[in-house]
């Protein structure tokens, strides 16, 4: 109800969102102010019928994203959120209901988060209960410490031992991992690399090995790139033989590597390197920092990783740039041959200085 205040009337209503009345305007009479309310009310009523299983079931048909691997991946997450609330309203999910829910399914949260985010954008809800949840957790790949480039080549180098056991194709499987770390590809770039691609020192990324479908199909952004390739990476390549089947790299059964293939010889890698809890997508994450030290901006860090997002995911995850390096970035600029700046006083600009 309208309250007054002096001559005027003030009108409140409910906020889903934020869980508590907010003002919504001051007016002349309280008929207004009545009026202001049944409207704000009337423009928040949960619109429709549709349940949280029925959409679930049509959302990864109805609003399919370019990537197969991706619509598979959305049809296994959402399956449980549509099991647990069976039959209830969309439109009824509040945000207490999904936090409780998303405490219990922190994997299938950006899934469930990004169907509602398409039914509110077509008007089936009036708003996302999944968003800017805020949860508790791990910072996952932000907290990474990235590989230097000595701690890269001596993982690579491993390769090469004895213990590997891989005979003529440890040079190989070295210079995959110091292209993955140079370069920065996605594995199923890497792995989807034809030797065409590498001209000279740049390399086209325009496909990759879905994990999901174990097929072909584009980047994950579906945009083609050309990525610049290291010198020591292309050093490395020199030991690679051509390939019949046309690929860069080749499992040693003579196929394309898969994530399956590819686990048990970077398993090995890893325990013979002593970093046996280490992924894979590191390497990733040093191509990112190498570049940072050596001054490269963010958003030309992101272009060759393939991120769209100007260099925002590499400022906040992707680059893990060495405390000192950044000291002695800093001191290398105050010892630069410059002109000292001249600051103007308060006294000055007072008296127009």
């Amino acid at each position: 109800m309208p309250r007054r205040r002096g001559n005027r009337w003030v009108a409140f209503g409910y906020d889903r969102a934020l869980g508590y009345s907010k003002h919504l305007g001051t007016y002349t009479t309280e008929g207004e102010a009545k009026n202001r309310e049944a409207e704000h009310r009337l423009r928040t009523q949960p619109t429709g019928a549709e349940t949280c299983d029925r959409f679930a079931r049509r959302w990864v048909q109805d609003y399919p994203r370019p990537r197969a691997s991706t619509n598979l991946h959305n049809a296994e997450r959402v399956q449980r959120f549509a099991k647990d609330f069976e039959g209830v309203k969309l439109a009824a999910v509040d945000r207490p209901a999904a936090r409780a829910w998303a405490m219990k399914h922190r994997s299938a949260v950006s899934s469930v988060r990004a169907m509602f985010g398409d039914a509110m954008r077509d008007g089936i809800v009036d708003l996302n209960p999944f968003a800017n949840l805020r949860l508790p957790g791990s910072r996952g790949r932000k907290d990474i410490v990235a590989l230097t480039e000595p701690e890269l080549t001596a993982l690579a180098d491993v390769a090469l031992s004895s213990e590997m056991e891989m005979g003529d194709f440890a040079a190989e499987y070295r210079a995959m991992v110091l292209f993955a770390g140079y370069v920065g590809l996605r594995p199923g770039e890497l792995f989807a690399l034809q030797a065409g691609d590498l001209r000279g020192d740049v390399c086209l990324i325009e496909r990759a090995l879905s994990s999901k479908t174990k097929e072909i199909g584009p980047t994950k952004n579906g945009r083609a790139r050309s990525v610049f390739v290291p010198p020591v990476a292309i050093t490395a390549l020199e030991q690679v033989p051509p390939h019949r089947s046309g690929l860069l790299f080749e499992s040693p059964a003579g196929r394309m590597w898969t994530q399956g293939s590819h686990h048990r010889y970077w398993s090995m890698l890893r325990r013979f390197a002593k970093r046996p809890g280490m992924d894979f997508y590191e390497l990733r994450h040093a191509a990112a920092t190498m570049l940072l030290e050596r001054g490269v901006p963010h958003a030309d860090v992101a272009q060759q990783l393939g991120h769209t997002d100007g260099g925002a995911l590499v400022m906040s995850t992707y680059g893990h740039p060495a405390e000192a390096a950044a000291r002695a970035r800093i001191s290398a600029a105050w010892g630069a041959d410059v002109a000292p700046l001249h600051s103007i006083s308060s006294a000055q600009r007072a008296q127009g200085g």
